[in-house]
């Protein structure tokens, strides 16, 4: 059994996007999975996820994605694996190949290759709660002097397998998304005004060759959909994965 997991935390994201994440799964795992949300709020979201009630632990935004290393999480047995997924994510071909890396820790990679990502992660239960231990016992002096949690995983435990860009994909980095004339902050500010001039043409190509595709900071995939997004062209085919869930 697979343990599939999602974060939703303050307001940024509403439970559409929950509700979609667990559709996709739905198509694209052939394994048995539960998927559960980690949420102080789970208004919205379909009987399908599990909720796991978020405590108040003085803690804020990404930083609570440490908890599933907490001891005890989910109560599973050392032989089961945890997936975590975004909730910006879009997953566009099968996830087995993501479960299929024998390794007891693998994550996505961030805009440095050889740097983590936490959007995408994968681990056997239980083996891992120093991660949470170790950032729980100093957390104010932590999340003053790390960026986030992707770079206190990475401090702690930095022989993680990094999946290839063949199964987890940037959608800023690696699908030729972006003008390559975006000029700074006056591109962006004759993009604002004169948008039907200056807003990049053409579409991405669908990433056919990989699993999931990642939207780390702006745009999210809603922004890229319909048209394009500041320096970023339009995506459409982010619909039929994202969207066309039902």
């Amino acid at each position: 059994m697979i343990h599939v997991v999602c974060l939703k935390w303050g307001k940024k994201y509403g439970p559409e996007y929950v509700n979609r994440l667990y559709s996709m799964v739905s198509k694209q795992l052939s394994l048995p999975f539960q998927f559960y949300c980690l949420t102080e709020d789970s208004t919205g979201i379909v009987d399908e996820v599990n909720i796991i009630d978020l405590p108040e632990l003085n803690i804020h935004t990404w930083w609570y994605k440490l908890y599933i290393f907490k001891e005890g999480f989910l109560n599973l047995s050392d032989e089961e694996r945890i997936l975590f997924l975004d909730l910006d994510v879009v997953i566009v071909n099968k996830l087995d190949s993501l479960l299929a890396f024998n390794h007891p820790f693998c994550i996505s990679s961030d805009i440095n290759e050889e740097k983590y990502n936490s959007s995408v992660m994968c681990f056997n239960a239980n083996s891992f709660r120093f991660i949470w231990d170790s950032f729980w016992s100093q957390k104010e002096y932590i999340m003053e002097r790390f960026h986030g949690d992707q770079d206190w995983i990475e401090h702690v435990y930095p022989t993680a397998k990094i999946y290839p860009k063949a199964n987890v994909k940037s959608f800023k980095l690696d699908l030729d998304s972006k003008t390559p004339f975006s000029f700074g902050k006056f591109g962006r500010f004759f993009r604002s005004r004169f948008p039907k001039i200056f807003l990049p043409g053409g579409t991405v190509d669908y990433p056919k060759d990989a699993s999931v595709v990642l939207f780390h900071g702006k745009p999210d995939p809603e922004d890229v959909m319909d048209g394009p997004y500041d320096k970023y062209r339009q995506a459409p085919w982010i619909k039929q994965f994202w969207l066309d869930v039902e």
